[in-house]
């Protein structure tokens, strides 16, 4: 199985391989697909900044 995961953060990237390596999943990055996406994180919270990029 293969997977995309909407993140450029190499340690969030470490750590969703990790959990997924054992059930056989590649997981690939936005940057490993070619994808350029920047979201200006606005929000007061890790909560607003996580509804803003989803």
């Amino acid at each position: 199985m293969e997977m995309i995961a909407a993140t450029n953060n190499e340690h969030k990237l470490k750590e969703i391989r990790e959990i997924l390596s054992d059930i056989g999943c590649e997981i690939f990055s936005l940057k490993d697909m070619c994808i350029n996406i920047d979201i200006e994180e606005t929000g007061k919270t890790f909560e607003e900044n996580a509804l803003i990029k989803a």
